[in-house]
């Protein structure tokens, strides 16, 4: 494990590990109020085969928590640090991001292109959290000013949000030893920033972006998902259009890459290893 620091262009430093050095290139962005230790049960079994790296936005796990800063746009120019950065000049990574680390793709996609990108992944994330005219299969729980004030409400309490928020994404708990480490990351994060950031990303609509991706994209989501309607997910899948596919994770919940971790790591890896001279 080569554990390390890159800093930000604005001097914030964000925390990233690499697993492996062999195989396709692949940063895991984690989602809102986790951290990198949330893909515990998946990069151990993707670095038998893929140089697997794992970041820390900002805000979370053991990178900086800077009083400003907290919008997408911002972790997708940490992203495009992290990947453009000397110490991990990765040539052209995969990226897979759950949850908000969607949105931090789609937002390094619209401000700097998919030149610098393999491949994308996408876990259990609709193109909006938002409800719009026409489009109504935003968020489950985050989708007006009532329900974000609520979730900003609820991240006061930090405790109780981490048990809560286990409760809406799993429908299948991982061991014990897995959910206090879960809940432990969560604390690490301030109610003030969760709450600011969050503030940016519900009412993003993505809808625009994805159809300029042209780099094959795999689409994963859970058909029990508390965050999310699976067609929701799909809209992904669609929009993109024939360079997208999905993988429907039949019982799952948000954090599917827990719940059928087996089978994560070996459509993850599968679709990575695909076309390549590895």
């Amino acid at each position: 494990l080569d554990m390390s620091f890159v800093t930000a262009n604005d001097g914030v430093k964000l925390r990233y590990t690499e697993h492996s050095t062999k195989g396709p290139p692949v940063v895991l962005i984690h989602g809102w109020s986790g951290s990198s230790k949330y893909f515990a049960l998946n990069v151990a079994e993707l670095a038998q085969t893929c140089r697997v790296v794992t970041m820390d936005l900002r805000f979370h796990g053991e990178s900086d928590k800077p009083a400003w800063g907290f919008s997408v746009a911002r972790l997708a120019a940490d992203l495009h640090t992290l990947i453009t950065s000397t110490q991990l000049s990765i040539g052209k990574p995969a990226v897979l991001g759950s949850s908000l680390g969607c949105a931090v793709i789609w937002s390094y996609v619209e401000l700097y292109g998919q030149e610098g990108l393999s491949k994308c992944i996408f876990v259990d994330q609709a193109p909006s959290q938002w409800r719009f005219e026409d489009w109504k299969l935003g968020s489950k729980g985050i989708y007006d000013a009532v329900s974000l004030d609520n979730i900003q409400k609820a991240v006061l309490d930090m405790e109780s949000f981490a048990d809560g928020n286990a409760q809406c994404c799993l429908s299948k708990p991982p061991p014990a030893d897995i959910l206090m480490m879960l809940k432990k990351e969560t604390l690490l994060c301030t109610p003030a920033h969760l709450a600011s950031l969050m503030a940016d990303h519900a009412p993003k609509d993505w809808r625009p972006i994805l159809p300029r991706i042209t780099v094959p994209c795999l689409n994963l989501y859970g058909t029990e998902s508390g965050c999310f309607p699976a067609q929701g997910c799909e809209a992904v899948t669609q929009l993109i259009g024939a360079n997208c596919r999905s993988e429907i994770f039949e019982g799952c919940n948000h954090w599917l890459y827990l719940e059928k971790a087996q089978r994560f790591n070996s459509l993850v890896a599968a679709f990575l290893l695909e076309g390549g001279d590895h």
